[in-house]
């Protein structure tokens, strides 16, 4: 009996041993591929260490820098996420926030980089690479705000703009109209006194007789409805125009693997 207990635990140190060493193998060869810049190897290599020691953070940590080397900002985010856990120190902590800012901050999320590197200082205040790196966020933020703020005010301005020439539109359009009224009833003033005149032109004359008369009569009504019919086309066209116009202006207005990587 003694000598089976003896040997079940001879055989646990052995595959214990056994999954160590190919633990350490894998992510031997992982870190080799990694440093020689084959991304998706090393991965791979990281991948069968985590078979035999999935909880292992040193592994976990170098393949979530690997995606971040070969641009996968997302799942490395993702992992450097499951990693604070898992970190055995403050230091290891500090690293696994840093590196998360980082992939955040190239996978375009800023405010969320912004508070991991805020995390990072917080546990080590004298991480000077995440304190620059916590600048250089807060200052692209700082621009980003000023350039919205300068969009809405230009967008507010082109409002008031184009209300502003709606109105004047609509004030020239307004006097246009008026002013063809005038002219017509100038028109017809001066129709009616021509007509006056003729007729008592003609009936001072001793030539004239009642059918010419009318037929002037008529010729003179003729011209008035052409005048007439001139200015209309005269402000319809003139409307069309500023309308046309309009339409234009809303168109136009319209490192190693071990480190933090940066």
């Amino acid at each position: 009996m003694d000598k089976l207990i003896t040997l079940l635990i001879a055989l646990t140190i052995y595959n214990h041993s056994f999954s160590q060493d190919l633990e350490r193998k894998n992510l031997y060869y992982g870190n080799k591929a990694y440093d020689e810049k084959e991304f998706d190897e090393a991965i791979l290599y990281y991948e069968e260490a985590l078979k035999t020691s999935p909880l292992s953070f040193k592994t976990n940590f170098n393949m979530a820098n690997a995606y971040f080397k070969k641009g996968d900002f997302q799942q490395a985010s993702d992992l450097y996420g499951t990693l604070l856990d898992l970190a055995p120190t403050a230091f290891d902590r500090s690293k696994v926030y840093h590196n998360l800012g980082n992939a955040q901050f190239m996978n375009q999320k800023l405010d969320d980089a912004i508070e991991s590197y805020k995390e990072a200082l917080k546990i080590n205040p004298k991480d000077e690479d995440s304190r620059y790196n916590l600048a250089y966020a807060l200052l692209l933020k700082n621009q980003q705000q000023q350039q919205e703020q300068e969009q809405n005010e230009n967008e507010n301005e082109n409002e008031n703009k184009e209300k502003s020439d709606e109105n004047q539109n609509g004030q020239n359009n307004q006097d246009q109209k008026e002013g063809d009224e005038k002219n017509q009833d100038q028109s017809d003033e001066e129709n009616d006194a021509e007509g006056k005149n003729q007729n008592e032109k003609e009936s001072e004359g001793n030539n004239g007789d009642e059918k010419t008369d009318k037929q002037k009569a008529a010729q003179q009504n003729k011209i008035s409805k052409e005048q007439a019919k001139r200015i209309l086309d005269a402000a319809l066209k003139k409307e069309k125009e500023v309308q046309k116009k309009l339409e234009k202006y809303k168109q136009v207005g319209t490192g190693e693997s071990s480190k933090k990587d940066w």
